[in-house]
């Protein structure tokens, strides 16, 4: 029996909520369906890491680093009153969730009602909260508008929209087959949920990264991006979750794409309440074991 088998079957034991998974290498791919449904599955969270792509493609081409504040892009974007410690917060501190906001500042895009709560501009509502813990160091508040915010300087700086910016710049090189990307009232690009993706362009996506930023011999990323992109071991990068010898990104409900460095592999499980804690300690050491 393959890992990948092991892995389907672990789900198939654990849950009735499962999508789909699927292994991509170099040279193979393979998916297995649990269940007839979409071709694309709405990746929730996992949306992060993939904005956060976009600023790697930026960085490299010298159109801005993670050190630039926000307010150095879009200030003109600023509502009136904004709290003046915004003017200091940069990028890296809002791709990980420390800008210095409290909790409240959150619009949980998947399950909130916006409309009732008068929170259609998107922008306006987060850069609206006052910053009351140390930007970069203080406290670790999880936002859906974080991304929405690394959306719209992305859009500032190219022109497009994120989601037309990465079709251009990785989507299509991944050679991706079919996804849709939410927006706001305005028509900018949700960035921190609502990507709809389907196994097999994850699992593209997955190997690319840990192929060092390559698929089939094109550079999308580079190595330098993406080693910081995963963020300290143990911890919360832009968007990944970094081990030691591997790194994940995740969306609620248990979408996760795994990718493997050393093997140059990634495998992805799509579902609802997946049993993810059971994939990280009975299949990611099987796959680690290939070294």
């Amino acid at each position: 029996m393959t890992n990948f088998e092991r892995l389907t079957e672990l789900i198939n034991e654990n849950t009735k909520g499962g999508y789909k998974a699927a292994e991509m290498t170099e040279t193979s791919y393979i998916e297995h369906r649990f269940r007839e449904g979409a071709g694309a599955h709405n990746t929730y969270s996992m949306s992060k890491a993939v904005t956060g792509c976009a600023v790697g493609i930026l960085e490299a081409e010298g159109l801005l680093s993670t050190e630039d504040t926000v307010f150095s892009h879009i200030g003109d974007l600023f509502p009136k009153g904004y709290d003046k410690k915004w003017e200091n917060v940069k990028l890296h501190d809002i791709m990980i969730h420390r800008t210095g906001v409290p909790g409240e500042a959150n619009i949980d895009i998947d399950t909130d009602d916006f409309w009732a709560q008068g929170r259609t501009d998107f922008l306006a509502h987060i850069l609206s909260q006052p910053i009351i813990h140390t930007p970069g160091t203080g406290l670790f508040v999880y936002c859906d508008t974080n991304y929405y915010i690394i959306s719209r300087v992305v859009e500032k700086i190219t022109g497009m929209t994120l989601a037309e910016f990465l079709q251009q710049r990785m989507f299509n090189v991944l050679e991706w087959r079919g996804h849709a990307w939410g927006c706001c009232p305005d028509n900018h690009t949700l960035g921190g949920t609502g990507l709809f993706a389907d196994a097999r362009d994850l699992a593209a996506y997955g190997l690319m990264l840990a192929s060092g930023g390559e698929y089939k011999g094109k550079r999308i990323l580079t190595p330098e991006w993406i080693e910081k992109a995963r963020g300290p071991v143990g911890g919360y990068g832009y968007g990944f979750h970094n081990h030691e010898r591997y790194f994940t990104s995740a969306g609620m409900y248990g979408q996760e794409v795994f990718i493997f460095p050393e093997t140059k592999k990634a495998f992805v499980v799509l579902g609802h309440v997946m049993p993810n804690d059971e994939i990280r300690e009975k299949i990611v050491p099987l796959y680690l074991d290939e070294i």
